[in-house]
């Protein structure tokens, strides 16, 4: 069996490192506020290039699922926030933390998303073939009509406003098109610059969006931490009454999340959310939420973990990412010329089978740092704050310059660093960019094949079922804020006559 297979080629010193160095980094990022796990990966990114595959995609997955982890601590200890999956976790986790609850707020925490984790990864590795064997059926139209359908749910999911969304997801997607045409080979928006013919790096612009974009933002924020966590290891654990509202919450929260993850533009920050929505909704005493409910931390943890799993499916088996992480974790493989999508099940096995044993390594791992380093996480906070800003603004510009050697590269991070910034205060969601910039070319490629097997008939995407129920569904979804303003007007006007 193939995950035997993976483990036995995993579980070797080399590996074990590079894993161990993922969720590490990862639990570092999610633990301090003003970093996030994209920006983690993206500067990592030009660092894999020079190792095996499958050890530097482990190593950035590592990053992806550790963020989720480290998160929770500072959440629950210090009321701040490390990843956005983890600020629903500020309500109850915190006040429990004040009424001296802190360690079973975190125990709680750890061993759901160990729990949640492990299931995601067995739906992962059961699921996933199953919709790869199935997207082999598919044809440019239905391909087409699956990415214009994610382009659609990013743009409407990733912020308060769909017209934001759009906007920079049409950013996104203007980028993709510099560089030679993909049929012609004439260049487009390359403004006369020959270092532009085959596109816009993908890794500098990342490092630039993600890395310099968040320190310009962040950059004068302080973190005081001004008090000893003490944390018991018996303290992590529910006693009595606590263990069935644990149990139950945390399996609610699991299906909830993982049915999240898997959908475009919704993803683990949004699958907290509702997660506590269900869980203040069907317990009976909705008063106690926020004044530190156990349930409103454990189904919520769980849905975090098991949702950034989850984000693996539509990567792995469509070549579809899910979230802004996914597309740049998704560079990971770009570098190493790999491809996620149905066809990695057939060509690099080895690699999709290393990567979820991988991720059971790294479960175990974060479940051990979450119990007995905690408190060596919560110094960490106060040691290298101070200087994140310094070191993530030279490492972005190494990274940027170090994968082609190519100083137009710092420029390029410079400039998409400035776009960052201003993205961030204008409120506008980076996610729909990022995911248009790695599925732009694809979907153009996809629709220029469709459009030359019906000679440049676009009702060819009406006659394939599959593809034009996304199609049609796409376009509900863009059209979804102006057709609710309607029905609500209609709804008024009937009930004023």
């Amino acid at each position: 069996m193939e995950i035997i297979q993976a483990f036995s080629q995993v579980i070797n010193p080399s590996t074990l490192l590079f894993i161990f160095i993922g969720v590490v980094i990862g639990e570092l990022v999610g633990v301090l506020p003003g970093i996030s796990s994209p920006a983690a990966i993206a500067l990592l990114l030009p660092t894999t290039f020079t190792l095996a595959p499958g050890d530097g995609l482990a190593m950035l997955a590592g990053i992806w699922y550790g963020s989720s982890y480290g998160g929770i601590i500072t959440s629950i200890l210090l009321n701040i926030p490390g990843e956005g999956d983890s600020v629903i976790s500020t309500l109850d986790g915190y006040a429990m933390a004040k009424q001296g609850q802190g360690a079973l707020a975190l125990g709680v925490s750890a061993f759901g998303g160990f729990f949640a984790g492990t299931i995601a990864l067995i739906l992962l590795q059961f699921v996933g073939p199953d919709i790869a064997a199935l997207a082999m059926r598919f044809g440019p139209q239905e391909f087409f009509a699956l990415m214009f359908l994610g382009l659609a749910l990013v743009s409407w999911l990733s912020g308060e406003s769909i017209i934001k969304g759009m906007i920079s997801c049409g950013l996104g997607l203007l980028v993709g098109t510099v560089g030679g045409d993909i049929v012609s080979g004439e260049s487009r928006l390359t403004f006369g610059f020959t270092v532009l013919q085959d596109g816009i790096g993908f890794v500098p612009a990342v490092v630039g969006l993600f890395g310099l974009g968040e320190i310009l933002h962040t950059v004068g924020n302080k973190l005081d931490i001004n008090h000893q966590m003490k944390i018991s290891i018996r303290g992590l654990f529910p006693h009595g009454s606590q263990w069935a509202p644990t149990v139950w919450s945390t399996l609610r929260g699991t299906v909830v999340g993982f049915v999240a993850g898997v959908i475009p533009g919704v993803g683990p920050t949004n699958a907290t959310f509702v997660a506590y929505a269900v869980e203040k909704g069907i317990s009976r005493t909705p008063e106690q939420f926020g004044q530190g409910a156990i349930e409103g931390v454990a189904g919520p943890g769980a849905a975090s973990h098991s949702g950034t799993i989850a984000g693996m499916v539509p990567l792995l088996a469509l070549g579809i990412p899910a979230s802004g992480t996914a597309a740049v974790f998704m560079g990971g493989f770009i570098i190493h010329g790999l491809f996620p999508g149905p066809l990695l099940y057939l060509q690099h096995s080895d690699i999709v089978w290393g990567l979820i044993a991988a991720l059971y390594v790294g479960n175990i791992m974060l479940l051990l740092m979450n119990t007995l380093m905690i408190p060596v996480m919560v110094w960490v906070v106060s040691a290298i704050r101070p200087y994140l800003a310094p070191i993530i603004g030279v490492l972005t510009l190494i990274g940027a310059y170090s994968l082609s050697n190519n100083p137009f590269d710092i420029w390029l991070a410079v400039g998409f660093g400035i776009l960052g910034y201003f993205f961030r205060i204008g409120g506008f969601p980076l996610a729909p960019m990022v995911i248009a910039m790695v599925l732009g070319r694809k979907a153009e490629t996809a629709l220029r094949q469709s459009l030359q097997i019906s000679n440049g008939d676009f009702s060819v995407f009406m006659h394939r079922p599959l593809a034009a129920s996304l199609i049609v569904v796409a376009f509900l979804v863009l059209l979804s804020p102006w057709l609710l303003a309607l029905w609500r007007r209609y709804r008024i006007a009937r009930s004023v006559t």
